[in-house]
């Protein structure tokens, strides 16, 4: 599956950018903000810090054992105020309109884990890049 996540600097960023994608034409079912003011799909459980709660979402989104330190690094970024866009394009015209909306609001860092062109639309492997903290 494909998925985008851009790191902004405010919530306000973040929902900003979220809201451009919905008016071009990207479900709201594919997009997520997580940020301390609203947690979004990384439901918050009351026996559980805010922090298992995020790294466990993330975790779901970035399985491979590779990226599990952007992981930690995204919750930290989001226990400092910092806010996540989570995107799920798909295919390739998808993936081609959303990054310019996602660059144009100049994300702190932007981790982009799509399928390659050849596979754009089918089931094969996936690729990242661009992600820097």
């Amino acid at each position: 599956m494909d998925r985008i996540i851009a790191l902004y600097p405010t919530p306000d960023v973040a929902e900003h950018a979220r809201t451009r994608l919905d008016m071009e034409g990207i479900p709201t079912d594919r997009l997520d903000v997580v940020s301390l003011e609203d947690t979004g799909r990384a439901t918050h459980l009351p026996q559980h810090s805010l922090a298992e709660d995020l790294s466990a979402y993330f975790h779901v989104l970035l399985k491979e054992e590779s990226e599990w330190p952007l992981v930690d690094n995204i919750v930290e970024a989001i226990q400092v105020g910092k806010a996540a866009l989570v995107v799920h394009p798909r295919g390739k015209v998808e993936i081609e309109m959303v990054r310019p909306i996602i660059e144009g609001h100049a994300p702190e860092t932007v981790f982009w884990r799509v399928a390659p062109e050849e596979a754009q639309g089918g089931l094969l492997g996936e690729h990242a890049a661009g992600f820097k903290l």
